[in-house]
């Protein structure tokens, strides 16, 4: 079965150890986002799962931006390795 950009966010927030997760839904509320979106409601952010992360991501920006968000933070908390996986698998 091929893998979904769903299955490929839950991924690398799965990867995430838990501080850098927090960092991640920090700068997720902090990151400039497209003039058609807004950014994902802080209250919504705090008491997030992984898998509910994963899902608001793709219910606020749609998969492929979604996408395009989640490799942005993951560079802006220095996990530009979760963030270049994150790339080969969005073009592949």
């Amino acid at each position: 079965m091929e893998r979904t950009i769903r299955d490929s966010l839950l991924e690398a927030l799965e990867d995430l150890e838990e501080q850098k997760f927090k960092e991640f839904k920090f700068k997720l509320d902090d990151i400039p986002v497209k003039d058609d979106c807004r950014n994902i409601p802080r209250g919504r952010l705090e008491q997030a799962d992984r898998l509910d992360l994963t899902n608001m991501l793709i219910s606020f920006y749609g998969q492929d931006y979604a996408m395009e968000v989640t490799i942005a933070v993951l560079e802006a908390i220095n996990r530009k390795d979760l963030a270049f996986r994150l790339r080969r698998a969005a073009f592949h």
